[in-house]
């Protein structure tokens, strides 16, 4: 018998509200255990806080992870179907994501992450797995180490995508075209915290590869995490500076030759590809009573695109136009009404399911978005067909959560691509619907 991947999505959904405590229940603030953004107890370092559940809990082993359930409505209207990649226009996602940690000792922990993902759009489907395994090895407060198959420490969404950790059904698509998340890679990171003021993260890991670039998506397609050579190695750099307790100030860096030195014919002979990655990427948030603010950017270049052409075309069999110069930016200011009208508590429910009313909020958002996968193109490659990403995204929705750990989302994105490719909508209107759960 067939056992569809839906039905298994809602048995685990099933049991995992039903039956399930909350996660993070020890006392051990974030700050002590050298936690993330500070202010957000329960976030480790680069980690979402499912994720850091082993790092705070005196148990030797520990079992968490969060489900997410998304669907997007247009009625009925044409989808812009031109990066050729389902996970940026599906119509329906279930995602389940468990996480295993294991403390060796009081210094040494264990990750392990086992994703799965099944997506359906436009008369097509895809199962994903997508998995992290990784140890920390805890020194001191202001030097670590983490090793293994990671997140990169760049951006906003890469280091919080659990869906109670960020507004939308969707992550901006900034954060999906420009920086590739959920992007994962193999390698080891130092960090660290100064002074209860200033933490950082300095990852040398594997890198992108140009061979597998999309003119859509920019450097997307050669971000997934693959173990193929580590002869170029990348270098990714973050500091996040906490003035006071609600707020953060990040900035962050990625730098890596993609071209991996494969070799191209040119008239010239046989030519080696060097193609360059430079990113750098910053955010701030804000959080004050019922208010919340952030506001994130991101611009990156890429070196010898009239090589990556050459490149893209003996590997893919058709050439790909990818932009010198890529950019994305985002603002978004929330109001959460049971906070301002008085109806949310501080006193936290510490036992329960996912359904236990606790602390709740109902945030309202907006959310507008810039950005163009081909800000800067080369001039041998202007007159060439490709596929260009230039968007100006509005974006208005809500959340509701009873507490921390469950999430019931809605928002409508307002699409226009101001350069589309023939037979791709200029504008598109999408609902969207979904839920999250932290466990």
């Amino acid at each position: 018998m067939k056992i569809h991947p839906k039905l298994v999505f809602f048995l685990l959904l099933i049991i995992v509200g039903s039956e399930v405590g909350y996660a993070q229940l020890d006392t051990i603030s974030a700050i002590d255990q050298l936690g993330g953004d500070g202010y957000r107890e329960g976030q480790y370092p680069g980690l979402g806080r499912a994720a850091s559940e082993i790092f705070y809990s005196d148990k030797p082993v520990t079992f968490s992870g969060y489900a997410e359930l998304a669907n997007v409505f247009n009625g009925g209207e044409p989808r812009d179907t031109s990066s050729e990649d389902l996970e940026l226009f599906f119509n329906q996602l279930y995602r389940f994501t468990p996480f295993v940690g294991v403390r060796i000792n009081k210094s040494i922990f264990l990750t392990a992450e086992f994703g799965i993902e099944y997506l359906e759009g436009n008369g097509e489907s895809e199962l994903h797995f997508f998995p992290e395994l990784y140890m920390d090895f805890i020194v001191k407060k202001w030097m670590s180490f983490r090793a293994g198959l990671q997140p990169l420490n760049i951006g906003y969404i890469n280091n919080n995508e659990e869906p109670l950790l960020f507004q939308s059904v969707n992550r901006p698509e900034t954060e999906r075209l420009i920086l590739p998340t959920e992007w994962i890679e193999a390698g080891v990171t130092a960090y660290g915290d100064l002074y209860n003021k200033f933490n950082y993260a300095l990852g040398f890991t594997n890198g992108v590869l140009a061979k597998d670039f999309k003119s859509a998506s920019w450097i997307r397609g050669g971000a997934d995490g693959q173990m193929e050579s580590f002869n170029k190695i990348a270098i990714n750099a973050q500091v996040n500076y906490l003035p006071v307790n609600n707020v953060t100030l990040s900035a962050s860096t990625y730098y890596n030759e993609s071209g991996r030195d494969e070799k191209i014919t040119t008239d010239q002979g046989s030519k080696e590809v060097k193609a360059p990655v430079f990113v750098v990427s910053g955010y701030a948030r804000w959080d004050y009573k019922a208010f919340s603010l952030i506001g994130m950017g991101t611009y990156g270049t890429l070196g010898e695109t009239p090589e990556v052409y050459r490149l893209t075309e003996q590997n893919q069999g058709v050439g790909q136009v990818i932009g010198e110069e890529a950019y994305g930016f985002y603002i978004e200011p929330s109001f959460d009404l049971l906070k301002a009208l008085g109806h949310s508590s501080k006193d936290e429910v510490k036992s329960g399911n996912i359904f236990t009313i606790s602390n709740p909020e109902l945030p309202l958002f907006i959310r507008y978005e810039r950005m163009d996968t081909h800000s800067s193109v080369a001039p041998e490659l202007q007159d060439l067909d490709y596929v260009r990403n230039n968007l100006n995204i509005w974006m208005v929705g809500f959340n509701y959560k009873p507490n921390h750990h469950f999430v019931v989302k809605f928002d409508v994105r307002f699409r226009d691509n101001l350069d589309p490719q023939e037979d791709v909508p200029a504008s598109e209107t999408l609902y969207e619907l979904g839920i999250g759960i932290e466990f």
